[in-house]
């Protein structure tokens, strides 16, 4: 399984998750997997090693920032998760598009791996 087809299913585990939480622990386990999944892949994407261009890491940077913030604020204040699973399944697309359209032998494995 390579870098990409493992961050897609990780953003499908996850929005099933989120997609399948009610209340109780099973919003708190859906919303901090989706917190710790954008916690990795920001880390990742600040890597010097990481071989994307800036602006895609700087855009995909923002969007873990926003749902780690958006995250704790949904536990915080009972937000809707719709939000969440909004952002996973658009970054998902594309990461689905990409391994179908591969451009180059010369791209990374993975938007957020180098």
């Amino acid at each position: 399984m390579s870098g990409r087809d493992t961050e897609c299913a990780a953003f499908r585990m996850v929005n099933r998750e989120l997609e399948a939480c009610t209340e109780g622990a099973s919003r708190v386990r859906a919303i901090g997997r989706n917190h710790n999944l954008w916690s990795v892949l920001v880390k990742d994407l600040s890597l010097a090693e990481n071989r994307l261009p800036e602006p895609v890491k700087a855009q995909l940077i923002g969007l873990g920032l926003w749902s780690m913030r958006y995250s704790t604020l949904a536990l915080l204040r009972d937000l809707p998760v719709g939000p969440l699973i909004a952002v996973n399944s658009n970054v998902l697309d594309g990461l689905t598009a990409q391994n179908a359209n591969p451009r180059s032998e010369e791209r990374p494995a993975s938007p957020f791996q180098a």
